[in-house]
């Protein structure tokens, strides 16, 4: 627990799932006040969580260690098979820069750095995005340099964040 007057569990998650986005591997860290068996804790945690959430795997990490994202795979199906406009894919991975504005920022953001792969089939766009010092892509903004408008072609609910990866 934490210390203070308002004593909270230290519960964390390496990276927030964004508003609207669903989540399939989501990674989070706990800080316990005794040592357990890893599968005393996953017991344990089975039994107190809704039926529509599963704990997948349990692993202890050092208490000193804060865990980073290294990258995170995201999937998106958009409406009607709308899909990227052919060769839009190598195209955009081909530059060097891809500038966009973030709301309340004056700077432009260079999320190129931060796109590791995008490949398409018939029915999805699978975003492979890394962590940088400067930051991650959002997968909207990798969308939108495809040509993807956020509720026209696809909802934000379509969009599934399916692997987070972080450093060991």
């Amino acid at each position: 627990m934490s210390e203070g007057f308002n004593p909270r569990p230290k519960i964390a998650y390496p990276l927030a799932l964004p508003v609207g986005i669903k989540g399939i591997d989501e990674k989070l860290e706990m800080e316990l006040c005794e040592e357990m068996e890893v599968s005393d804790i996953e017991t344990r945690l089975k039994k107190q969580l809704p039926e529509n959430i599963q704990v997948t795997s349990v692993e202890p990490v050092p208490s000193h260690v804060k865990s980073t994202v290294k990258d995170v795979t995201y999937v998106v199906k958009p409406k009607n098979g709308k899909m990227p406009e052919a060769g839009k894919t190598d195209e955009l991975l081909s530059k060097n820069v891809l500038n966009t504005l973030r709301k309340g920022k004056k700077q432009a953001f260079n999320i190129r750095p931060s796109i590791n792969r995008i490949t398409t089939n018939s029915q999805s766009i699978d975003l492979d995005l890394k962590m940088t010092p400067e930051g991650m892509a959002r997968p909207d903004e990798v969308l939108l340099h495809l040509g993807l408008k956020a509720g026209i072609d696809y909802e934000i609910s379509e969009i599934v964040r399916k692997r987070v990866n972080l450093f060991s």
